[in-house]
């Protein structure tokens, strides 16, 4: 076999494992958990204040009134909350096998034995997962866009598409920590309890640098403020600074990973 070299190699591999992401579900579980909850937020920003009055109805001497909720509150839920939290964690789950699970079964040793690099393998993976980040973000914002519009009325067009670039900024550096995780440790295990430690670790600051001018590089900006940017407080230039850092912490992630995958025993 005439050994593929460049853009032919990248397609071919990109393609194979964008056909086993669907294949093994973890394609379409990304999807459906995106879908899940741009149901789910409009409904309960609708709904939400009428079902809290009516189980508090009942109890003497307790008054709780819930402020109407918007459009921008829905997608805001949406995108600030369940994209960027649950998200983030189903993300780790789903990408934590990419190579570490391939290396432990095996897979990894027979497909470099095929006329294959290991760096294109190991590019190919985080390309094709990223495209299922993009997918599962842009469905799910244009389905609870649509979904919200129809209960309450239409979002901050605008707003709503930086918040979605954004929230995707964000997922594709947790991703890229994931798949880094996974090509640089033997068990699929250990790479997504490194994941879930790293996940952690870019969420501290916010408790610690929140306010401060330190506070406004750090990438935890690019999902903690979309709640801010959706309701009208917040400007996309507020998020900017935070995204050299986050692009940074993904490149030094990708390049150790691919580096040392490069040199690794399978």
């Amino acid at each position: 076999m005439a050994k593929l070299k460049g853009v032919p190699l990248m397609r071919a591999l990109f393609i194979k494992d964008l056909r086993q992401l669907w294949r093994t579900f973890r394609l379409p579980a990304m999807l459906l958990a995106g879908l899940f909850f741009a149901i789910l937020d409009p409904l309960g920003a609708k709904f939400m204040p009428q079902i809290m009055e009516q189980l508090m109805s009942g109890a003497e001497g307790i008054t709780i009134v819930m402020p109407e909720l918007g459009p921008a509150d829905a997608l805001s839920s949406f995108l600030g909350k369940n994209l960027s939290q649950t998200g983030a964690f189903i993300i780790i789950l789903i990408a934590m096998g990419a190579v570490a699970a391939e290396r432990e079964k095996g897979v990894s040793a027979w497909v470099l034995t095929l006329p294959v690099g290991r760096l294109p393998y190991f590019w190919s993976k985080f390309a094709a997962y990223s495209v299922g980040v993009v997918l599962t973000v842009a469905s799910g914002t244009l389905l609870a866009a649509l979904y919200t519009t129809s209960l309450m009325g239409a979002p901050p067009v605008g707003a709503t598409v930086w918040s979605a670039l954004f929230m995707v900024l964000y997922l594709e550096l947790i991703l890229a920590i994931t798949i880094s995780a996974s090509a640089l440790l033997r068990g699929q295990l250990a790479a997504g309890g490194v994941a879930f430690a790293v996940l952690l670790l870019l969420w501290l600051p916010q408790l610690l640098l929140e306010g401060t001018a330190a506070g406004k590089y750090m990438p935890y900006r690019l999902s903690s403020l979309t709640a801010g940017l959706m309701k009208g407080s917040a400007v996309p230039a507020d998020i900017l600074p935070a995204l050299p850092a986050a692009l940074a912490i993904a490149a030094v992630f990708l390049t150790v990973a691919s580096l040392s995958f490069r040199r690794a025993e399978l």
